[in-house]
């Protein structure tokens, strides 16, 4: 005959007990795993279809009055639109200066030129704004705002004064007469005064001779 021991049938019981209680936990632990791996493979597949990117170059200072150019690439489609909105800082409340829109180009490249004619000097801020549509979600390393430097308006350059060449007026003043030059005196030869007495003395000597004859 066999005699069972009621102590042994208590360990059995336990060992039994502890392999359910194993099975169950690595179960469970299964299935946590899973619903991780399924949350990871849930969020890369939303994040693949929101990956889409935009970025910009901008100058970060400018003069009032001047235009600037916002040039940048995107991974959106073509012929989707955006807007870039401006404002100036201020202590108490930002003060909207504008909206610009623009269009994503082909190749995913986009520009746009702001006029800041009239512009206070200041800080400035601009966001840039895309459709709210969950299709065209953009991704965290897009470039969604830029601040930048307004400064006074340039001093226009001086000037060059021409100064004209005065003009001489004709009829206005009597022309200037000239002076006539006086002749000059003739001049008497004394040879000639000397042969004219000669003359008269060569008459008288020849009148005198004949009287005697």
């Amino acid at each position: 005959m066999v005699y069972l021991n009621i102590s042994d049938g208590v360990a059995v019981n336990d060992k039994i007990f502890t392999s359910f209680r194993l099975l169950f936990i690595m179960k469970s632990v299964s299935i946590k795993v899973l619903f991780a791996f399924a949350v990871l493979l849930t969020a890369a597949a939303v994040g693949s279809v929101s990956a889409y990117v935009i970025n910009f170059d901008a100058p970060g200072e400018i003069s009032s009055g001047d235009s600037f150019v916002l040039s940048g690439t995107s991974t959106l489609p073509e012929g989707l639109s955006g807007e870039v909105i401006v404002y100036k800082k201020a202590q108490v409340g930002n003060k909207k200066v504008g909206s610009f829109p623009f269009v994503i180009g082909g190749d995913g490249s986009w520009t746009l030129t702001i006029d800041t004619a009239g512009w206070d000097a200041g800080l400035y801020n601009l966001d840039l704004k895309m459709p709210e549509n969950s299709d065209y979600s953009l991704g965290g390393s897009s470039d969604l705002a830029f601040t930048f430097t307004v400064n006074e308006a340039k001093a226009p350059a001086p000037t060059a004064t021409v100064t004209s060449a005065p003009v001489a007026t004709t009829g206005s003043q009597p022309a200037a007469t000239a002076s006539p030059t006086p002749a000059p005196a003739a001049k008497t030869s004394p040879i000639a005064v000397w042969t004219v007495l000669l003359g008269l003395m060569a008459v008288f000597a020849v009148a005198f001779a004949s009287k005697r004859i």
